[in-house]
């Protein structure tokens, strides 16, 4: 129940927090994984969401590892990653994505920035490639 609550906290918070690089798109339409899309393989941060705490492996064979953590709720998915226009999709494999409470849907390139939209179509931070 205080995941549930922890959760519901966050994403109730997410619609008043700063909207960077605002778009109106909630998903990023999954298309078929091109090898030139490996130079967005890498590590990524989460900065601008307060008290959050969250990694994103992009892998360069379309493979993704990523975790949050955010007060007692800890979540962790690995799955399918794909770039599609200016944007990057994550698809989480079927064992984590029915856990899943807090989960990037779209993620909108902006120079080395990923501005993330979360499931429920809230925008909120950017995970930044680590240098």
């Amino acid at each position: 129940m205080k995941k549930l609550l922890t959760a519901l906290c966050f994403i109730s918070t997410l619609p008043f927090s700063s909207q960077l690089y605002a778009n109106n798109e909630t998903t990023c339409k999954e298309v078929k994984f091109q090898s030139t899309d490996s130079t967005w393989a890498g590590h990524y941060y989460l900065q601008g969401v307060m008290e959050v705490g969250s990694e994103l492996l992009l892998e360069p064979n379309g493979k993704f590892k990523w975790y949050l953590a955010v007060g007692a709720l800890d979540q962790y998915a690995e799955g399918t990653w794909w770039k599609n226009g200016n944007c990057i999709g994550l698809k989480a494999a079927s064992q984590y994505a029915k856990n899943l409470e807090i989960f990037p849907t779209r993620l909108e390139i902006h120079d080395k920035d990923l501005a993330v939209t979360w499931l429920g179509g809230h925008q909120d931070g950017v995970y930044h490639l680590a240098e």
